[in-house]
């Protein structure tokens, strides 16, 4: 690739074990890696010794934005190392602390190295950093820590900060905590949240005022705008704008690829109780959109006056799915768990399909009320699943087992639980059913993360670029894909000359080394990538007497080639040293010569 420096790419490196801050130039591997996920893959594999302890002081957390940040959507990307999976984690983020991090002058984002000895929050203003005391906050939960914070900030500053921080889940070390701001958006996956508690910091705050930096302004804004008012984006907009992503569970419960009742069933009266239409005229309160995105998907509920009290929360799939039907609860019931489970600091995804765990094993036994502590767990109770979500989050009894996701909890349970866990990789995939989405199956067991969103080669660039998931359908209506949005934007804010095969030959890249460190700590295609039996031993049958099981020879024939033609992968699920080689990393081989020969 050619020289392409234009403009400067900035890091601010905060080390919290001894308190010292330095802002680092990283244009050189932000043109090989752009940001976000694909610098955060290197820093990972640079800064992260071999068989750190990911809730130990030598792992990192990468706050992490690009150079595009903001001008076609607005994420944040946390990367680490999972103490969730002991593999590469990642976790996106909505709303608009990212545009303060680009407004600060930090346009790759923080690192955050070390640990605190006593609980800190970061205080970052321009360039004016602080690591500040925060013993007041530990111990909040996430609403009352962001409004005191932000408030506190207010008034000595007169400065709006961006704000995200931990709740209960993240100080106790839960292993799927998650991170949050402006209450109700969250970056979720993989214990992002456990990593910034092993550190002791309770909050990130930051003001920006310097602005971006683009090397063709008035082609950025030419693009901007272009996207802005682009009959595609006018009309992904008005579908998005009213009911946001309250859809997709009801849509998905109708085709019969959601979980219902820990994915044993493939329909059930409850999923009419989902009825997003009766949730939206009830409880809308209004829409909003990040900064840089003309979609407007944040659509918020508010409960004056339910039979539990008023409540404030918002669903998406990811924080709702493996709840709902799962649990066998509808929409009614979801406005009390939902804003529980984002008080408390955990992600959705995950501690849904826990919850649902749990209630199979209580129904059949393996569970009994006296390991719950006297919690009647019975499948559609809200106050038991509420007082189940608190013991896990506060690591109480057998909250404490649950706590730790399947992988450690499985073998102190025992008793054949294993059977009944919807689970790839450690990870709760209750959000869809895999035996009607064979592709979701294939893309989930050779994931080196875990079973989420965000496997393959596409969202390497837009996690890399920082291009919200949720603009793809504008922006392949517009520039044919969402590597031609990121090519054409990142030529116009970097002055590169990017051709489609670079931007490509990025994405793989990224993949391939994100594999790499996966491969480092552990992750063996071999024995890991599995899905679970029930997928193969249990047929489902939908609302419309349509069946859904898998094939197992079928699914181990086909995953095979699935990681040579789609992931360019050997039939083995590892990279080839050509491959290595050609994409320029060799530094990786040391580490995995006799593994990848």
């Amino acid at each position: 690739m050619r020289n392409l420096t234009k403009i400067c790419c900035k890091i601010l490196e905060v080390d919290l074990t001894d308190e010292k801050t330095r802002i680092v130039d990283v244009t050189e591997d932000v043109e090989k890696y752009l940001g976000g996920r694909g610098l955060a893959s290197k820093l990972c594999w640079d800064l992260i010794p071999q068989g750190a302890d990911p809730l130990g002081p030598d792992n990192v957390l990468h706050v992490g934005i690009g150079p595009m940040t903001g001008l076609v959507g607005n994420k944040t990307v946390f990367c680490f190392k999972s103490p969730l999976t002991g593999w590469k984690g990642r976790s996106t983020m909505s709303g608009y602390f990212a545009r303060e991090m680009m407004y600060a002058g930090y346009n790759t984002g923080i690192l955050i190295t070390g640990r605190a000895e006593s609980p800190v929050y970061l205080y970052v203003w321009d360039d004016d950093v602080q690591v500040r005391d925060a013993s007041h906050l530990w111990g909040a939960w996430k609403q009352k820590t962001e409004y005191a914070l932000r408030t506190a900030l207010k008034e000595e500053t007169g400065e709006c900060f961006g704000v995200v921080n931990i709740g209960p889940a993240g100080e106790h070390l839960v292993r799927y905590a998650n991170i949050s701001t402006e209450w109700l958006h969250s970056g979720s996956k993989w214990g992002c949240g456990a990593v910034m508690g092993s550190k002791n910091l309770k909050a990130i705050a930051v003001r920006g005022t310097v602005g971006p930096e683009y090397d063709d302004h008035h082609k950025v804004w030419e693009l901007f705008e272009h996207y802005l008012q682009h009959p595609a984006t006018v009309a992904h907009k008005y579908r998005e704008r009213r009911f946001g992503h309250t859809t997709s569970m009801p849509t998905l419960y109708h085709a019969g690829w959601e979980g219902i009742k820990n994915n044993q069933l493939g329909w059930h009266d409850i999923c009419l109780k989902s009825n997003y239409v009766e949730h939206e005229m009830k409880y809308h309160v209004w829409t909003d959109g990040c900064p840089g995105c003309a979609t407007a998907c944040f659509v918020p509920y508010f409960v004056p006056d339910g039979k539990r009290g008023p409540v404030v929360g918002e669903f998406r799939h990811d924080n709702t799915g493996c709840f709902n039907a799962n649990i066998l609860v509808g929409y009614e019931d979801m406005t009390y768990i939902e804003p529980l489970v984002e008080e408390l600091g955990m992600d959705g995804e995950e501690v849904g399909g826990i919850v649902a765990w749990a209630m199979e094993l209580y129904e059949r036994g393996i569970l009994s009320k006296e390991d719950l502590d006297g919690i009647d767990l019975k499948w559609g109770d809200v106050d038991a699943t509420c007082s189940l979500l608190k013991k896990i989050a506060y690591r109480k009894g057998l909250g404490d087992v649950l706590a730790d996701g399947y992988k450690f909890a499985i073998p102190r349970i025992g008793q054949g639980c294993e059977q009944y866990a919807w689970q790839v990789h450690g990870c709760s995939c209750a959000t869809y059913d895999l035996r009607g989405l064979p592709d979701q199956a294939l893309s989930y067991a050779s994931s080196h993360t875990g079973a989420r969103m965000g496997t393959g080669f596409d969202t390497q660039i837009t996690e890399s670029a920082t291009i919200c998931h949720f603009t793809a359908s504008p922006a392949r209506a517009i520039w044919g894909s969402r590597e031609e949005c990121a090519r054409q934007y990142l030529n116009a804010v970097c002055g590169w000359d990017l051709t489609l095969e670079d931007i490509n030959t990025i994405a793989m890249r990224n993949f391939m080394l994100e594999r790499c460190f996966s491969l480092r700590e552990g992750y063996r295609p071999s024995k890991d990538d599995k899905i679970p039996d029930r997928a193969f031993d249990l047929p489902i049958t939908n609302k419309y007497g349509q069946t859904f099981v898998l094939d197992r020879d079928w699914f181990t024939n086909v995953l095979k080639d699935y990681y040579v033609t789609t992931l360019q992968l050997t039939d083995e699920g590892l990279p080839s040293l050509d491959l290595i080689r050609k994409l320029k990393l060799d530094f990786v081989i040391p580490s995995l010569e006799s593994l990848l020969l």
